[in-house]
């Protein structure tokens, strides 16, 4: 009977398939298969304006000065996959002839993302920025995105995006924009690797790596006037001199043994110029009159008179032989690089 039963059961369902269909029931099933066409055929014809418009995206785009005109085809197209999602297509189609307007620059930033294009558009625009100056060495746009994500760069390319007229490297907003990135200590790294290249193809390692030493404190040069704050402040001094302190630390462990003696004396003198400063201007804050910093000043400059200086001779020597040695092995990257150090802090050897 149990055997029975489930054979029953196990038919039923199969049975009740090969039954006629009531008129009811047809009309229903006639409605769905309708609607299911109906349906695919919205979606083919979707589809096929969708495919139609991004054709014509990158088509117009490619033919543009906008920013869009160097990207490649396929980058293209996932563009305007992306802002086919928020956009009319004939808004899509103006924004890849004309560029996107100020009101669609975060859109168009967002698909720039999404289609992880962020970083290549920025380091090529600034690549060819610099380019356009042929007093200026190559830039190398893998060195000057080293460290970079594109939410570092986001803001940047809103900002350009934003304004109709765009926004240089020249302008201040951008100098601001890219401080708050590792590019901008990329920027000076670079550039200063850049300016050594060029010095000779077959320079020593030892070049790039002074180079290197140089940057840290040009880049923080540039974040003292980016943040609008003055390099004769007594605090500002005391890093900067900090730093250049480091750079004759770093000649004293990487010169050959004839020079050492020459850059321990130089590194001495500099460190403890570096350290008289720092002492003498302690209790300078921002409450500090300007004859109280004045006062500082005098007093440290008259410790390093007399702590040292009295060797004056022999340091600006021993100083200069440092810097032949340098020039003899980096060429007038050598030389550029000394006076960039003189530049901030004076002679290497001056408070």
């Amino acid at each position: 009977m149990v055997a029975v039963l489930l054979a029953l059961a196990a038919f039923a369902p199969a049975c009740g398939a090969d039954q006629p269909l009531s008129d009811e029931d047809q009309g229903a099933a006639t409605a769905t298969t309708a609607q299911a066409t109906s349906t695919t055929a919205a979606h083919t014809t979707t589809t096929a304006a969708s495919g139609d418009v991004r054709e014509r995206f990158m088509t117009g785009a490619a033919d543009s000065d906008s920013v869009l005109g160097d990207l490649r085809d396929a980058d293209l197209g996932c563009v305007a996959d992306h802002l086919l999602a928020s956009l009319d297509p004939d808004e899509v189609l103006a924004l890849s002839a004309l560029g996107p307007l100020p009101e669609q620059a975060e859109l168009t930033v967002a698909a720039l993302e999404a289609c992880d294009l962020v970083l290549s558009l920025v380091g090529q625009g600034m690549v060819e920025a610099f380019a356009v100056d042929p007093g200026q060495p190559v830039l190398d746009v893998e060195c000057l995105l080293d460290g970079v994500t594109s939410g570092d760069l986001v803001p940047v390319l809103e900002a350009q995006l934003e304004d109709p007229f765009g926004v240089g490297l020249e302008d201040r907003e951008m100098t601001v924009l890219l401080a708050r990135t590792p590019i901008m200590g990329n920027l000076m790294r670079c550039r200063l690797e850049a300016v050594v290249a060029a010095s000779g193809s077959d320079l020593p390692e030892f070049c790039f790596g002074l180079a290197d030493q140089v940057a840290v404190m040009m880049t923080a040069v540039v974040e003292v006037d980016v943040s609008g704050g003055d390099l004769t402040d007594p605090s500002v001094l005391v890093d900067l001199l900090a730093m250049s302190d480091d750079i004759f630390v770093w000649l004293a462990d990487e010169v050959p043994a004839a020079q050492r003696a020459d850059a321990v004396q130089v590194r001495d003198a500099t460190s403890r110029i570096a350290d008289i400063m720092a002492e003498a201007l302690a209790e300078i804050d921002g409450q500090s009159t300007e004859d109280e910093v004045l006062a500082a000043i005098f007093a440290a400059m008259a410790r390093v008179q007399a702590e040292v200086a009295t060797d004056g001779a022999d340091l600006d020597a021993a100083s200069e032989r440092l810097r032949e040695h340098v020039v003899s092995r980096c060429g007038q990257a050598g030389s550029a690089l000394f006076d960039l150090i003189a530049g901030v802090t004076g002679s290497p050897l001056a408070a």
